[in-house]
């Protein structure tokens, strides 16, 4: 008995043109409105707040968002093109939908979550051999799971059904990609955590949990219709539910992390700036940053370039001159140390209005180094 036979024709993918065109429509609207999101952070990169988010990483979840479209729509949708080459479907809904897509998009949060810990709470630099290291873990692991999904049997993952012209996967297949991406997903949320304490300034928490609680929605959506019903494609409602449940990661990931900053950017430049670099005093990261900040190849530009001894006494000699300006002590003391990588640690104690004086130039000479 064909597939074909299994389905009644008012629920095959092309019965119901105005659905598929509409879903697919609202998708490529969805995905214009994060473009122009996305380029309008990368001309105004230099502005701090957009700065922190790292947008090298930021550029490459982009680009997994739209390749992860593009496969979606490629393997649920028979539009005009998309199947004209044979293997097809190991193309839009191995590569492009899974490989490319849903794991590349997972690989990059986990990795922005980590060069958090480890600038914050580790104290150590990113260098280029930590991002290499990063990239050849992912290249690894893509050219592991991609090369026998695509030279194995088309019925062990994915296969081509010609006369619906939609791609049905092999159960062998969805068992294997959902155990990754639940461990992916898993990873993420251990990640988040760890990192949920790290200065005010560059926090992600909540920004992480309500994209984890977003993607536990389509996860559990997808993983029950893929294994209950995995012929799910044939029927346009779950279908088409399923692809909506994507666009509720996909689409909305890239507008939770830069949407306040970007609007503040837009509609309150000058103000959320000043908060920005506020919080960041209030953190006790103005010290920090003054020793930090001279590694300009770091993505973030939040770089740890001394021991965390040296960057203790560089926060401790900031509390002291706090207390110093509000006890009134009438006393001026300067002393310069010299940390482990040679950069010059000035520390004073002063009057009430020196103080205030040198807390404005600690965090004026921040905002011009980041």
């Amino acid at each position: 008995m064909s597939i074909t036979s299994l389905v009644p024709t008012k629920v095959r993918p092309d019965s119901v043109k105005w659905l598929a065109w509409f879903t697919v429509g609202f998708g490529i609207g969805l995905m214009a409105i994060n473009t122009l999101l996305f380029a309008y952070a990368v001309w105004k990169h230099k502005y701090p707040p957009i700065k922190a988010k790292n947008m090298p990483l930021i550029a490459v979840l982009y680009v997994s968002m739209l390749i992860w479209f593009i496969g979606t729509i490629g393997t649920n949708y028979n539009l005009p093109g998309m199947f004209d080459f044979e293997n097809s479907c190991i193309v839009f809904a191995s590569w492009f939908r899974v490989l490319l897509g849903v794991f590349l998009f997972i690989h990059i949060h986990i990795f922005r979550l980590y060069t958090y810990l480890r600038i914050f709470e580790q104290l150590k630099r990113m260098t280029v051999r930590v991002y290499a290291i990063g990239a050849l873990i992912y290249l690894v692991f893509a050219l592991g799971y991609g090369i026998p999904v695509t030279i194995l049997r088309n019925s062990l993952t994915v296969r081509f059904v010609p006369s619906l012209g939609i791609c049905v996967y092999g159960l062998a297949f969805i068992e294997i990609s959902f155990s990754i991406i639940w461990a992916g997903w898993l990873a993420i949320l251990v990640v988040t955590v760890l990192a949920r304490n790290i200065n005010t300034s560059f926090n992600e928490y909540k920004e992480m949990v309500l994209i984890i609680t977003l993607s536990s929605i389509t996860l559990l959506y997808e993983t029950i219709t893929h294994n209950i019903v995995q012929e799910y494609i044939l029927y346009r409602w779950l279908r088409t539910l399923s692809t909506f449940m994507e666009y509720l990661t996909n689409q909305t990931s890239l507008f939770i992390l830069l949407g306040v900053p970007v609007y503040n950017c837009i509609f309150n430049h000058e103000a959320y700036k000043k908060r920005f670099f506020e919080k960041m005093r209030a953190d006790g990261m103005v010290a920090r940053y003054n020793l930090t900040l001279e590694n300009r190849t770091a993505d973030t530009n939040v770089e740890s370039t001394v021991a965390p001894s040296a960057l203790e006494r560089a926060d401790a000699s900031e509390d002291n001159n706090q207390k110093s300006t509000q006890s009134g002590i009438d006393t001026s003391s300067s002393s310069r140390r010299r940390n482990p990588d040679g950069l010059s640690l000035p520390t004073t104690t002063s009057l009430s209005s020196s103080s205030s004086s040198s807390s404005s130039s600690s965090l004026s000479t921040a905002e011009a180094n980041i």
